[in-house]
């Protein structure tokens, strides 16, 4: 479980943050490079020599491959190979302008990097670096204390979507969970603490949220007046800067209303398209993919929003799009089939219609929580599913690189919260990733038993905090 030794109150993050921020980006990134070449000044007339040099990730404290390197004097270029080394030969000696490109570059908004140096007689390597952590984190930052190494920073650029204007004095706001686990090794008691810290562009658009916690799950949302994105799930990283543009609706109260199209397509891991998978937009609007694996979404809300791709027995995926105003968005997904899970065979239909029967039973008896599908087959996530549940507590899965993943939390008879006991078709679950290979049009029934006392003699376990969560399939109930 999560504990965190850091964390800047809201109050001032708003201020050191935008006041950092501004600062940070009217530099424009002039972030200057490591360049170790051979000193002195006097060259060796006429003759060529190999010059070697080193691309590094100072962020990740490792080499960096595949970087494109190039010296703009001499129209030369090379990449890095898997150790991050690279190599000119022949280069005659003197002063030479050397730049680096990267997909990391890109990701972090930054164009690339150069670096200016003399060489003499190529004994001495270059060593090309990106920023490190401190670099930025004073950058972006300002004069927030320096965090602990579970903490990093979130930042970008909000822009309307209409114009595609920069957005000063928009709201962006990130918000996580932690979990901490106060109970032992045999029984967990698991409660919970929320973060929320919020920051406002500057006259430029610009943001920079300090003191995130990583390797945990967050949400973003960004708004101006009444125009707000979507809620946008970040997955878990162990980077401690991360980059996240947003695009608002608009500047006006009436741009909510603001639409624009989204198209894409989805497939395997073999590039097969996909047919029926199931495209959600703001765990709400739902399309399904054609015969060639295309969808499209034409009144789709304008600003960045969140799609969810979920088909059976594959791991589903989130994908966040920029909704314009004046030109269609893109999206594509690839989903990967889930090879632990088993096909679930059909042997007795008389037990299964029992199954039916005896969940209709339980639930005129009271002691729990109950939705069929005509609630189930409503909701576009399974999550969505459980929110507004009583006493059910949803949860992204922290440590996970996939958003959709999420737990089920129910109050302990200890104190705080417990993770939920999941029964799944009658069986009980070691754990709960079955539920993220679900989609609600395959559920015929949830029942939900907060307390332990409560719990039906058929699900009672060896958990003595926590209650049960029950989930039946439509396969299930069949007659």
């Amino acid at each position: 479980m999560l504990s965190r030794s850091f964390r800047p109150s809201p109050s001032a993050c708003r201020s050191a943050c935008a006041r950092a921020c501004r600062t940070a980006f009217r530099t424009g990134w002039s972030l200057a490079l490591t360049a170790l070449g051979a000193t002195g000044l006097a060259a060796q007339s006429g003759k060529s020599v190999t010059v070697a040099g080193l691309a590094f990730d100072s962020l990740r404290n490792k080499p960096l491959a595949g970087a494109f390197v190039t010296i703009a004097e001499r129209s030369r270029s090379t990449t890095s190979d898997a150790k991050g080394r690279f190599v000119f030969d022949t280069l005659p000696p003197g002063t030479y302008t050397f730049a680096m490109q990267h997909a990391v570059f890109d990701s972090l908004g930054l164009s690339g990097a150069t670096a200016r140096t003399t060489v003499t007689d190529g004994k001495s390597p270059i060593t090309l670096s990106l920023p490190s952590f401190p670099t930025m984190w004073r950058a972006l930052c300002g004069a927030i204390p320096f965090p602990a190494k579970d903490s990093g920073v979130v930042y970008g650029t909000v822009r309307d979507a209409r114009k595609g204007a920069a957005m000063p004095e928009a709201t962006v706001e990130l918000s996580w969970l932690d979990l901490v686990n106060t109970g032992t090794k045999v029984s967990a008691n698991v409660t919970q603490r929320r973060w929320k810290n919020e920051v406002q562009t500057d006259a430029r658009g610009d943001y920079a949220v300090c003191g995130v916690p990583i390797e945990t799950q967050s949400r973003l949302r960004a708004n101006y007046l009444r125009n707000a994105t979507g809620m946008l799930d970040l997955p878990s990283s162990s980077d401690r800067v991360r980059r996240h543009d947003l695009v608002v609706p608009g500047i006006a109260p009436s741009d909510t209303s603001l639409r624009g199209a989204i198209t894409g397509t989805v497939s395997d891991e073999n590039a097969k398209p996909l047919v029926g998978v199931r495209v959600i937009l703001d765990e709400n609007t739902e399309v399904r993919s054609g015969t060639d694996g295309r969808f499209t979404l034409s009144n789709a809300a304008a600003g960045s929003r969140q799609l969810d791709f979920a088909a059976v027995g594959m791991t589903p995926v989130s994908v966040i799009v920029d909704v314009m105003v004046n030109q269609p968005a893109f999206a594509s997904a690839t989903l990967r089939t889930v090879s632990n899970l088993e096909a679930m065979r059909v042997t007795a239909t008389g037990s299964m219609r029992r199954s039916g029967q005896q969940f209709m039973e339980r639930r005129k008896l009271g002691f729990g929580s109950f939705v069929d599908s005509t609630t189930v087959g409503s909701r576009g996530t399974m999550a969505a599913v459980f929110y507004g549940m009583p006493g059910v507590t949803v949860q992204r899965q922290p440590g996970s690189s996939n958003a959709r993943l999420f737990a089920l939390f129910l109050p302990s008879t200890g104190t705080g919260q417990c993770m939920a006991t999941l029964f799944f078709d009658g069986v009980l679950q070691q754990d709960q990733e079955i539920m993220s290979t679900l989609v609600p049009d395959e559920i015929a029934g949830i029942e939900v038993y907060q307390q332990r006392l409560t719990v039906p003699t058929e699900f009672m376990n060896k958990n003595p905090l926590c209650g049960v969560v029950v989930v039946w399939t439509k396969q299930a109930f069949r007659r």
